[in-house]
């Protein structure tokens, strides 16, 4: 458990209590630390009442602001409250209901400490094989819900004219096929961004390039990429159509690779070594679904045999998505709104 977590506790569920009391702890809100948890949960959202938000902090609340989203800052003191992460340790009254859900599909690193999820009533996973992996280490709240995150490209939110004005905006030729980069923090350890990140110009004449990182991802290899002649650095939360878009998607460990997988997209990813975040059963489903290779030497002929063969790994990503997601049909996010309203009955005044 965070220090943090024992910090609060005394003095947020005194004030929370108190608060209950007097009957002025009313709404279930939903917590942001960033916007893109407002992303991910708006296809939750849009089957319930309109939320309250918190934001984590300052820079948080000016972010969402910046998309329209009013918002309180935390510490706030809500009847329940609802996360796009793991984070019931600021929310610490025991009587408080509290709801996490998955930011990134699947788990691709090794669940963290079963305490802290335990803090939760419900923990939305994105399989009912990821609760069977969460129950494993002591996790009591597990539900699986798929990712709602994806639904939108399921349910037909996301249309051919949006696509379209995507690339355009993106300045793609449509001449030539289009590769996604993408990489997890390059300080996790199993990482391979250093692999590309300064050799994608090599690459500029014969494809499009889009790149998406992890946040965390140091500012150095985010400046080069960006300066990169002919290179989009996506720099949006959703990065969802952006996959959409693309011929063959490029990664090492990064759970944006489950996202390409679902949306049926061709892949190529670099061998890391294994470290403190690799998850056996993972790593395998990486290699079972994706053509593999250990040099950026290799990645020119790796593209061409998934741009000319695009079918034959077609059966490993229709076994890797049953076990990410049970199953890929828009409505995740119901699912989701379903539980919800069992847990909090004030959020059933919806028409959805």
């Amino acid at each position: 458990m965070v220090l943090s977590y024992y910090l609060l506790k005394i003095p947020y569920t005194v004030i929370w209590e108190v608060r209950e009391l007097f009957n002025l702890n009313k709404d279930v809100m939903l917590y942001c630390a960033n916007t893109l948890d407002y992303q991910i949960f708006s296809s939750v959202q849009k089957h319930l009442p309109p939320l309250k938000v918190i934001a984590k902090d300052k820079k948080a609340q000016q972010e969402l602001a910046a998309i329209g989203v009013a918002s309180k800052v935390y510490p706030v003191f809500p009847k329940g409250v609802i996360m796009c992460r793991q984070a019931g340790y600021k929310f610490p009254a025991s009587r408080m209901k509290k709801v996490g859900m998955r930011h990134g599909a699947y788990t691709f690193k090794p669940f963290a400490n079963s305490k802290g999820y335990n803090l939760l009533d419900q923990f939305y996973m994105t399989s009912s094989r990821e609760v069977e992996r969460a129950e494993a280490v002591g996790i009591k709240c597990a539900k699986a819900v798929g990712f709602p995150k994806l639904d939108p490209m399921f349910d037909g939110s996301v249309d051919t004219l949006q696509l379209e004005a995507l690339a355009k905006n993106a300045g793609l030729d449509d001449s030539k096929p289009t590769l996604l980069f993408t990489a997890t923090w390059n300080d996790s350890g199993v990482s391979a961004v250093s692999h590309w990140y300064d050799k994608l110009d090599t690459l500029t004449a014969d494809y499009n390039i889009l790149v998406t990182v992890h946040p965390w991802t140091k500012d150095e290899i985010k400046q080069k990429i960006k300066s990169t002649a002919k290179v989009f650095f996506i720099d949006t939360p959703d990065i969802v159509p952006y996959i959409q878009l693309a011929d063959v998607c490029i990664g090492d460990t990064s759970s944006v690779l489950a996202e390409c997988c679902a949306l049926e997209k061709d892949m190529v990813t670099f061998s890391v070594d294994d470290g403190k975040r690799t998850v056996q059963e993972v790593k395998q489903l990486i290699k079972e679904f994706s053509i593999q290779i250990d040099h950026f030497e290799q990645l020119p002929e790796a593209i061409k045999q998934a741009l000319t063969r695009p079918q034959q790994l077609a059966e490993a990503r229709a076994k890797a998505n049953k076990i990410m997601f049970d199953k890929l049909d828009g409505k995740a996010g119901l699912r989701a709104a379903n539980y919800l309203k069992e847990l909090f009955p004030q959020l059933k005044q919806t028409n959805n």
